[in-house]
């Protein structure tokens, strides 16, 4: 007698099951990467984000600086002409010219009165290059007591994130 051989015409259950499996494996591989690049991209433009404040404010402060006649740093002081304004909140403040800059929750910029400028700003730091003996120059941190001698400012800027930005103003440039 002759065998029959007998041809399968589909899938049995186990490959079925297998096959399932497999694409409901690479499914969630593909999604979890999909979602891994989104939270990437919104970090990155959360950051990105914080970054140009940080440049926007540190240009209006050196525009700022460059268009003014001097430099002072002001604390609640006698001999400040803003002491009211550094009282206020309780900071010293960068003065140029009758415009000045302090942080006080957010980084402000204080004309007639103190608007936030820019947020998500933690500190504001200023350090000043001082003439000293020989020609030489001195860098500290700029005081009240400072007067108008001071050759350039570097104004540091701290985001909440701890990342700090800096930029330089040169005295003479206005």
């Amino acid at each position: 007698m002759a065998a029959q051989t007998v041809r399968a015409r589909g899938f049995c259950l186990v490959e079925l099951t297998i096959g399932l499996c497999v694409a409901s494996f690479i499914a969630a591989t593909a999604t979890m990467s999909l979602a891994a690049a989104g939270i990437a991209m919104r970090r990155h433009l959360v950051t990105s984000r914080d970054e140009d404040r940080a440049w926007l404010a540190l240009a209006a402060i050196a525009r700022d600086l460059e268009n003014a006649n001097e430099w002072r740093m002001c604390s609640e002081a006698s001999d400040c002409p803003r002491k009211a304004m550094a009282r206020e909140y309780r900071a010293p403040a960068l003065l140029a010219g009758s415009i000045g800059w302090l942080v006080a929750d957010e980084l402000r910029r204080c004309v007639e009165d103190c608007q936030t400028y820019v947020d998500g700003v933690a500190a504001l730091e200023v350090t000043a290059d001082l003439p000293a003996t020989d020609g030489l120059t001195d860098r500290q941190p700029f005081l009240q007591r400072h007067g108008t001698d001071v050759r350039a400012i570097e104004v540091t800027v701290t985001m909440r994130d701890g990342r700090r930005f800096s930029r330089v103003v040169l005295r003479g440039t206005a």
